[in-house]
């Protein structure tokens, strides 16, 4: 259960208050104020705006030049071409799909048109570009923005002190109420008065995810850094924000003989969520598969945390090894603003991770290049916890693989590191005590749980820190019970120097859990962490540790691999 990254998740719409206009006919010229990068943008002479729709149409060769691409109309072809950032974009004026160097990608719904010699696109166009854009047809307004540019007018108005700005331009009426200016300068002075004053921010990095533009943005602090998330949506509002550690994890390429193909889980749900599979390039016969869980936590497809991308690692240790890997974003991550403010009271493990698992055991059946019998669950951390349940749920797995999980309730896991942390502090200390006499109240709390209906927990204060729902709805269905129905293979994997989930606690827990089921398998690796990384630096037994990149070592990669080839060959 790593440490929780400090959440903000808000879906705020940008007040653009185009209130007492007057509608403009379709196709009408319109003297539309643009802007780029927050500069006004002043077209060559001849060149003017109009209207499609909602849509403010605009000339595509000047607004694409000035942020370095280079336009061409091939009139052979009737389309056009943008080519720069090392990526070309297509569009024939028939059609609205934009070709992403040379594959379908985004529709842009309006096609664009040829007026006087010039080509006209939708200001929205220019989001498959990765830019961020607005527009207002009443208001005769238009921006375009870099993903750089608009983080920094955030990380401008929040270090500046503009909160209220902050909190009037971004933010919707919902989320105002859910998130008052006041909770979020407390907010940002908390993060100040740890990580010391701000001081800059970083090169950023943009994707595309659904009908959304996700920046991350690396903000370096006087005392620290972080990595502030950002959530845009399709009219350049902000639909989330995140901070969180800031990754020192290195970027590799994909191995040789892998090949990754991206995929949805849950498509056509609520809540579908981005996910990769990772498979061997030349494979033969159906293949097993693998579900990666995530731990608690907002966490990506790849568990990325502070130096680590532990389900990178194990997704190509285990496809070099014949054995497809699906790992998919969290939804709380993809819809983090969806469970903010008071809502979060209201979230439990079933729609944070119980749903989305059963839906991606689901996904890998369907798909014929893979065995329906041999799909397996790894959990790691709360998702090793959670797998009997996901198991029982419906994910009906082949096997379970439980990377430091455990049967124990997770107030209790908590309770014991901050016991832990507080037991490290000097005893002249004053606030030794005070902390501990703090863990205690919490604990007390976390036992009169039970006693609480759901509603009851929903209105009852956090406990060390989470929704009391949250807890309560999680203890009802008991992992130590349910692990000890199984009968199917089980293989629990510890780190000997995790000081998140204990060997000498947790792990031992499972074999008592378990030893009824002749089928279960243990492993205890000595000088692996949490996270299976083998480390013994500066800083190796506290959070430090996660901060030096690493990888999951292949000993654990190698006997998850064997164990489940093992099965596989019995099938």
């Amino acid at each position: 259960m790593r440490k929780k990254a400090v959440l903000i998740s808000v879906c705020g719409l940008l007040l653009l208050g185009a209130g007492g206009v007057t509608p403009l006919a379709h196709g009408a010229n319109i003297r539309a104020g643009i802007t780029l990068n927050n500069e006004p943008f002043i077209l060559p002479e001849g060149m003017d705006t109009f209207l499609h729709g909602s849509e403010i149409m605009v000339p595509v060769r000047p607004l694409g030049e000035a942020f370095g691409y280079e336009v061409k109309y091939i009139k052979g072809q009737n389309s056009l071409e943008l080519n720069g950032n090392n990526h070309s974009f297509v569009i024939k004026l028939d059609e609205t799909t934009v070709y992403v160097d040379g594959e379908a990608g985004q529709d842009i719904f309006v096609q664009p048109e040829l007026r006087n010699s010039r080509i006209y696109v939708p200001v929205s166009f220019f989001r498959v570009l990765g830019l961020i854009t607005t527009s207002n047809a009443g208001s005769a307004q238009a921006a375009v923005t870099t993903p750089h540019k608009y983080a920094e007018n955030i990380t401008v108005l929040l270090s500046g002190g503009k909160y209220m700005e902050l909190w009037q331009q971004t933010f919707s009426k919902d989320v105002q109420l859910a998130f008052p200016v006041l909770k979020l300068q407390a907010f940002w002075e908390t993060l100040t008065g740890t990580h010391g004053s701000f001081v800059r921010l970083d090169s950023v990095k943009a994707t595309q995810e659904a009908d959304y533009t996700v920046i991350q943005a690396p903000l370096v602090f006087a005392e620290g850094r972080l990595t502030m998330n950002l959530k845009v949506d399709s009219s350049g509002r902000l639909a989330g924000i995140l901070f969180g550690p800031a990754s020192t994890a290195p970027e590799l390429s994909l191995p040789a003989g892998l090949i990754e193909e991206e995929t949805v889980v849950g498509a056509g749900t609520a809540y579908p969520l981005e996910g990769v599979l990772t498979l061997p390039e030349h494979a033969s016969g159906p293949l097993p598969s693998v579900v990666l869980v995530h731990g608690s936590g907002s966490a990506d497809r790849d568990e990325t945390a502070l130096g680590y991308k532990a389900f990178r690692d194990l997704a190509w240790g285990l496809a070099r090894q014949g054995i497809a890997v699906l790992r998919y974003d969290k939804r709380t991550f993809t819809y983090g603003h969806q469970y903010a403010g008071d809502k979060a009271a209201s979230l439990t493990v079933k729609e944070e991770t119980v749903e989305d698992a059963v839906l991606a055991a689901k996904l890998l059946r369907q798909d014929n290049r893979l065995n329906p019998d041999q799909v397996y669950i790894a959990g790691h951390s709360l998702g090793g916890m959670l797998a009997p349940r996901i198991d029982a749920a419906g994910g009906d797995f082949a096997g379970l693989i439980l990377l430091a999980g455990s049967p124990r309730k997770l107030w209790e896991i908590v309770y014991d590191q901050n016991m832990a942390l507080i037991r490290s502090m000097n005893e002249g200390d004053p606030l030794k005590a005070q902390s501990a006499a703090l863990i205690d109240a919490e604990a007390q709390k976390a036992k009169a749980l039970d006693s609480l209906t759901a509603e009851q927990a929903k209105q009852a204060p956090p406990v060390f820190g989470m929704p009391a729902n949250y807890l309560l709805e999680m203890q009802q269905h008991d992992t130590a019970e349910l692990a000890r129905k199984l009968t199917k293979p089980v293989l629990v994997l510890q780190g000997a120097d995790d000081f998140q989930v204990y060997a000498d606690k947790d792990y031992l827990l499972w074999k008592e859990v378990l030893s009824n089921n002749q089928a279960a398998e243990f492993k205890l690796y000595s000088g692996l962490n949490h996270f299976f990384v083998n480390y013994d630096g500066a800083g190796a037994g506290t959070t430090d540790e996660y901060n030096v990149p690493g990888v999951v070592d292949e000993q654990v990669i190698s006997d998850i691999g064997g164990w489940i080839s093992k099965y596989n060959n019995k099938n």
